[in-house]
């Protein structure tokens, strides 16, 4: 009879469990990176849409303004009877 069974040296199996130990440090690290990538990814196009937002209303504010200095230039300008 034949044993199929292998018992593995002690150094052999901490070895074995050194290196899928550091398999899933390196599963963690880029689900880590991933994440990280991702909320910046959600930052930046939070800050674009603001930053749209934004150029929106200085123009509105900007027609505005525009519209009260003719309109003062108008008010400035001498009466003509």
């Amino acid at each position: 009879m034949s044993k199929t069974k292998t018992t593995e040296k002690p150094s052999e199996l901490r070895t074995r469990q050194r290196r899928k130990e550091k398999q899933e440090g390196r599963t963690r690290r880029a689900e880590m990176l991933l994440q990280k990538e991702a909320k910046e990814r959600d930052r930046h196009d939070r800050i674009e849409e603001l930053q749209t937002k934004l150029e929106g209303r200085v123009s509105g504010l900007e027609r505005r303004l525009d519209a009260h200095e003719a309109r003062l230039q108008q008010l400035e300008q001498p009466q003509q009877p």
